[in-house]
This record gives C-alpha cells, sequence and structure tokens, in this order.
C-alpha cells in the first residue's frame, strides 16, 4: 500500500482537489431545477410505487425519452439521504472524481505519463468542467463518455479487441446520455478502416453482448408500446422543428456556440477573449500538433471527422440547438490544451508550458471564486418549503395551495420537497390557503418571508374558516396525481 501511495502520489493529490471543487460549498451552488424534480418524481415512482421504469424524462424531441441509467445510478444515494434531493450532489460528485481518474487513464494509455498528469489536472480545475459536473441531470456524465470513447478510437486504430467491447458499451449508454453522441459513430467506423486489421471475433461478440444488455430498457420499451420512439425520431428528422433559421446562418450559429464553450474551456469566463479568437486558435493548434505527429496521422483523421460530423449535423438539422448539444466534440479542444501545454513543457520553451499551465489554472481559480449562485436552488427552496409547512401547521391547515408571481418555468422545482413533507398541495382556486412564492424579489411585490431570492407571501388568514378549509381538502392531493411536465407514468 505504502509503495502504491509512493508511486501514485501526484493523481491522488488531483482527485483529492477535484473532489474539495465539486464539494466547496456544495450545498449552497446545488442548483436544483424542473431536472432534479424529475429525478426525485421518478425515484419515487420505483421505491414508493414499485414501479420499475423503463425510461426517464422526456426530451426537447417530442415523445423521444433519455434512458433511465442515470436516475436508477443516483437511486441509492436518494435511499441513504432518505429521498431527500441533496443526494443527486452526492451522486455526480463521485461522478466528478471518476472523470478525473479516467482523463488520467486515458491520456496516460493514449499520449503518455506525463500528459496523463497534466489531462487530470486540467479536467479536475476547469470551471467549465467543474460546474458541469456539479448538475445533476443525464447529461453530466457526456464528457466522461467521450474521454472513454476517444480511448476506445485508440484502441480501434491499433486493432485491439478491448475497442469493439468498449465500443458497443458505450454505443449502449447513449440512449441514457445524450443521443447526440451518435455523432461520433463515424469516427469510430474510420479508425477501423484505418487499423486495417480484421475485426477480432471475441471482441465484437462481447461488444454486442454490452450494446444489448444496456439497450434492453429501449428495446422493451419500444415492443410494449408499439416504438413511440422510433416514430418521434422518424418525425424529428422527415418535419421541419422549432428553429426559425438555417443554412448558412444555422452554421454560424453552430460555431457561436461551439466556440463559446471552447472560451469558456479554455479561459473561463474571468478572461474576455473573442468566441471565434478562440476556436481559430484551437483549431490552428490541432492542425499544427497533427502536422507534427505530436497527434498521430491516423488520430488526427478520426478526431477530424468526429468534429466535422457535429458540425455538420447541427447545421443541417431544423432543432433549435443549446450549448450542451457540444459538449460530445470538446474532448477534442481538451487534447489540443493538454498536447500543447505538454509539448512545450518537453523543448526549450519548458518556462513557456509552464507559465501557460499556471495561468489556465490562476484564471479558472478566480472565476470560480467569483461564482455567484442564482440564490434560487437547493437550500432556498428546501427553507422555503419547510417555511410553509410549518406556517400552515401553526394554523392547522390539512391543506394548502401554491400560485406563483415568476417567469414562466421558475414555477417547476418545488413538487418533491412538497412530498417529502407529506403535504397536501391544491390549486389556487381549491378555496385552501394560498401561499405565494415570488422569484425574483420585487418591491413591487411585498413579501412576509425570503429564501435568498425566493420571497413568500403568507394567506390572507381571515378569509379562510376551519370548515371552509377542510372543505377544501376533500378531494385528491394535486401535488401527487396533477401530470408533471416531462414525466410519463
Amino acid at each position: 500500500m505504502k509503495r502504491f501511495l509512493q508511486k501514485r502520489w501526484l493523481i491522488i493529490l488531483i482527485i483529492c482537489a477535484s473532489l474539495f471543487l465539486r464539494l466547496y460549498k456544495g450545498q449552497e451552488w446545488f442548483t436544483y431545477t424542473h431536472d432534479n424534480d424529475l429525478t426525485g418524481w421518478f425515484i419515487k415512482d420505483v421505491v414508493v410505487n414499485k414501479h420499475p421504469r423503463l425510461v426517464g424524462q422526456i426530451t426537447s424531441t417530442p415523445g423521444f425519452h433519455i434512458g433511465p441509467l442515470f436516475y436508477y445510478y443516483q437511486l441509492p444515494f436518494y435511499l441513504l439521504s432518505k429521498m431527500d434531493p441533496i443526494a443527486g450532489m452526492w451522486a455526480v460528485t463521485l461522478l466528478g472524481a471518476l472523470s478525473t481518474l479516467s482523463f488520467w487513464f486515458v491520456f496516460t494509455k493514449v499520449f503518455g505519463k506525463k500528459e496523463g498528469h497534466i489531462a487530470a489536472i486540467v479536467q479536475a480545475f476547469s470551471y467549465y468542467l467543474i460546474f458541469n459536473e456539479r448538475e445533476a441531470v443525464p447529461t453530466m456524465p457526456v464528457i466522461l463518455w467521450t474521454v472513454w470513447f476517444l480511448y476506445s478510437l485508440h484502441l480501434l486504430i491499433n486493432g485491439k479487441k478491448m475497442g469493439m467491447v468498449l465500443l458497443g458499451l458505450l454505443v449502449g449508454l447513449i440512449w441514457h446520455l445524450n443521443v447526440a453522441l451518435v455523432l461520433t459513430l463515424p469516427a469510430a467506423a474510420l479508425a477501423i478502416f484505418l487499423s486495417k486489421k480484421k475485426i477480432a471475433k471475441e471482441g465484437l461478440i462481447n461488444g454486442l453482448i454490452l450494446l444489448i444488455i444496456f439497450s434492453l430498457p429501449l428495446i422493451i420499451f419500444e415492443l410494449r408500446h408499439n416504438f413511440p420512439q422510433v416514430k418521434a425520431l422518424y418525425l424529428a428528422f422527415s418535419t421541419p422543428q422549432d428553429d426559425i433559421i438555417s443554412g448558412y446562418d444555422k452554421f454560424q450559429r453552430v460555431l457561436l456556440l461551439l466556440s463559446k464553450n471552447v472560451k469558456t474551456f479554455l479561459f473561463s469566463p474571468s478572461l474576455g477573449v473573442s468566441y471565434f479568437l478562440a476556436l481559430a486558435t484551437s483549431i490552428f493548434g490541432f492542425a499544427y500538433l497533427s502536422l507534427k505527429k505530436i497527434i498521430s496521422r491516423n488520430l488526427s483523421l478520426v478526431l477530424s471527422l468526429w468534429l466535422v460530423s457535429f458540425i455538420v449535423f447541427f447545421s443541417m438539422y431544423s432543432k433549435v440547438l443549446s450549448e450542451y448539444y457540444l459538449n460530445g466534440a470538446l474532448i477534442i479542444f481538451i487534447c489540443v490544451l493538454v498536447l500543447a501545454i505538454s509539448s512545450l513543457l518537453t523543448s526549450k520553451y519548458r518556462a513557456l508550458g509552464a507559465t501557460f499551465l499556471a495561468i489556465y489554472l490562476l484564471l479558472n481559480m478566480i472565476a470560480f471564486l467569483r461564482y455567484s449562485p442564482s440564490r434560487n436552488g437547493y437550500l432556498e427552496k428546501k427553507a422555503i418549503i419547510s417555511a410553509i409547512d410549518k406556517d400552515r401547521l401553526k394554523f392547522d391547515y390539512p391543506c394548502i395551495s401554491i400560485s406563483y408571481i415568476t417567469d414562466p418555468g421558475y414555477d417547476l422545482g418545488y413538487r418533491h420537497f412538497f412530498f417529502l413533507r407529506n403535504m397536501h398541495v391544491n390549486h389556487p382556486d381549491s378555496g385552501a390557503p394560498v401561499y405565494t412564492i415570488v422569484f425574483p424579489l420585487k418591491d413591487i411585490f411585498p413579501t412576509d418571508e425570503n429564501f435568498g431570492a425566493l420571497g413568500l407571501i403568507h394567506p390572507d388568514y381571515s378569509r379562510y374558516t376551519k370548515e371552509g378549509v377542510i372543505n377544501s381538502c376533500s378531494g385528491q392531493n394535486s401535488n401527487l396525481i396533477d401530470p408533471m411536465l416531462g414525466f410519463t407514468e
């Protein structure tokens, strides 16, 4: 054990730093939204209703669900926390540490020991990656998936049978994380072609077995319900979606969002660098590393196809694009940064390489320490629901109702907290005492209590009689029976 610690002390130290940065002010910075409410509802359905679920929430593509694996992964954490959604923070923190370890392992195997340690440092201290890995949502593990996909490409290029096994596992995980990851598969096909080796039968069979195992929920769901997701995908590709731009404008939009991701990763929000300058510099760096054969010819071709596949597809697809769709290509730019620093550190410009790494870490830590949460997250929502519950118990209300003074969408993310406190919550027109949640706070809406950026307006107690309240509570609990956006029973 002592020998192991002496040999691996640096990566152990990096993982500890990674854990600290992902746990620092964990509860205060835990942004609890509707997606987290959906997770709680999924787990409640499994644990309380004894309903083994085959799908997760509905995605932005109508009729298409994300897979259930990430929700089931969080289930033991929810059980340990007695169903408190802080479990989501614990779950993603563990995945964040696993990501740091994975970056070290994969970059060591693909490029070398020094590159492995630099990659782990970059991953651990990156502002962009820290906050991506603090989000307890199904797309959070996408970058972890891509680093292992990079390793599978390395194995495939070199004709290793484990490449097919790992590829089968990763393809089976795509539906559970983000379907856009299917755009990486042309790169895998090119890697197999460039290897010029016959695919090992054993590797292919084992890969297919893993693919089928992780796709079983999808297969069973489609067979039981007459292939609704296949139909949803067909409609998504055969009919125009919601985007109002197309053609060259859409291409520019894709480059803008990709540039934004790259800029935030490379320079953090601390430095006002042009988005397109950050992207152009990264592409130039990739070309230089390829010409110098720091990235091998075959790997350069495969990574180029990976990036082009994302740009071309989203430039042609008529769906409204969000930045997180492009996270599946970010690993290419992470490679450029890591290899550029490593190349400088092994050249006569060693001091310059060390300076670049130090500046990168400094910029990201400045952005991290300057981070200011919205103050309407986990702690604030939990506190305001607790205050409502205590107040209604003081007046012996068997049920209440909730209204919201906020923009659409910000009235979501409270139902699991009501469930945890076993509260009967109806609509305002039910006649039950109305508690009003205000966000953001405004002078024109005077509140009785404030919880961070959330305000609470108490009911007009004089309006309610004991008999009237009891009568309003005679029906079912709307909090439990009303449909939830994105959740399918």
